[in-house]
């Protein structure tokens, strides 16, 4: 899904094709991701898929490789950061950007198994985020549905 950017969206009133969404927060150097799921590992890879929209259009037919990863972590903001910092870290070392995420519970926490394609595979749209801005990661239950955010630093 493409990311909207300056308006506010509140999940409770979107219909369920409306998964995920970028909107820009009033620092200019920052990205707000919101994400919404039926579950939370469900949202988290959803907040994943628009951290990554939010920067690049990934050519489906483009060749992948798997990238699996544990992210430990005691809360569920604990771990929706840890996961988002996880991905932002690989991509700024390994100049890989995920296809797709999946998002299953372990016993440490989340399980992170992610189809990486290079950054030459892509179409840019925006800057590489930097990091997960400290506190403001959060991953919550709302009715029936789970409900991600975080700012990035860009």
């Amino acid at each position: 899904m493409v990311p909207e950017r300056g308006r506010a969206t509140d999940p409770a009133r979107v219909s369920s094709v409306e998964v995920a969404k970028a909107r820009k927060p009033a620092h200019a150097a920052d990205l707000q991701i919101v994400a919404w799921a039926p579950t939370r590992e469900a949202s988290v890879a959803e907040a994943v898929k628009a951290l990554t929209d939010s920067m690049a259009r990934v050519r489906m037919r483009s060749r992948a490789s798997l990238f699996r990863r544990e992210v430990p972590g005691t809360d569920d903001d604990e771990l929706l950061a840890g996961v988002l910092g996880t991905v932002i870290a690989h991509l700024r070392s390994n100049w890989q950007i995920p296809l797709s995420a999946e998002v299953s519970a372990s016993p440490c926490g989340l399980s992170l198994v992610c189809a990486m394609v290079d950054l030459g595979a892509i179409v840019p749209v925006g800057p590489i985020p930097k990091s997960v801005s400290a506190g403001r990661a959060h991953c919550l239950r709302s009715g029936d549905r789970w409900c991600c955010t975080a700012r990035i630093d860009i």
